[in-house]
């Protein structure tokens, strides 16, 4: 039977100048075999989405929802934390796993530096885990468009890698996976601010104290890393 391997990704800040408040750069992949299928864990997300009266039409973007932006102002503190709660959950009872590259924009400070630290982390990290990848017949990658580097990296990469790979526009809506790469994204900044003590009033708030965090998600995160 031929085997699937779809890949998700996201990114979380951009590639232009270092800003205060956005000193990292975080690119995710999501990989998911589609022998494993993950059916039943997307109806219960859809029913708790439901339950939250959060429209079908807007994908779970995890950084508003925690700041409190559109389109989620007219949501109180606990049930925008049940929300980021609820894709949290469904990430845990799929059978994923998925890598981050984080880049520090104060090390790498022009954008073409940034690209080509980011070009060789995927690449080693694709040539240390071929055997993995080519257990798979297909490989089907899924991204938004959102940055034009990151797709030519993407194309670059896992199009030389992969002879046949298949590249797809994603809208974000359409995909709960693609979702589940925006809440990685988050919790690994999460992860890197906490360990800088960078957290801000609004994350503070959301997530509470640092153990809590860890506890909570990080731990989680940590199992499902490649």
């Amino acid at each position: 039977m031929k085997r699937t391997l779809s890949i998700f990704c996201d990114e979380s800040g951009d590639i232009g100048a270092l800003s205060p408040h956005s000193p990292y750069y975080i690119v995710t992949l999501v990989f998911h075999d589609q022998d494993n299928p993950i059916d039943d864990a997307v109806a219960h997300l859809e029913t708790a989405m439901e339950n939250e009266e959060v429209a079908r039409s807007e994908p779970i973007h995890t950084a508003p929802l925690i700041r409190r932006e559109h389109p989620y102002r007219n949501l109180d503190l606990r049930t925008r934390k049940r929300v980021f709660s609820h894709l949290e959950a469904f990430m845990r009872h799929c059978a994923i796993t998925t890598r981050s590259f984080v880049i520090d924009k104060r090390i790498y400070s022009s954008g073409q530096e940034l690209v080509e630290r980011l070009a060789r982390e995927m690449g080693a990290f694709v040539t240390d885990n071929l055997e993995f990848f080519q257990s798979f017949d297909q490989v089907i990658v899924y991204y938004d468009q959102g940055q034009k580097e990151v797709s030519k990296t993407l194309r670059t990469i896992f199009g030389v890698a992969f002879y046949g790979a298949e590249f797809r526009t994603v809208r974000p809506v359409d995909y709960r996976l693609f979702q589940v790469a925006d809440l990685i994204c988050t919790l690994e900044l999460i992860d890197r601010k906490l360990k800088d003590g960078r957290l801000s009033s609004s994350e503070v708030a959301f997530f509470g104290r640092a153990k809590s965090i860890r506890r909570n998600y990080l731990k989680h995160l940590a199992r499902i890393r490649r």
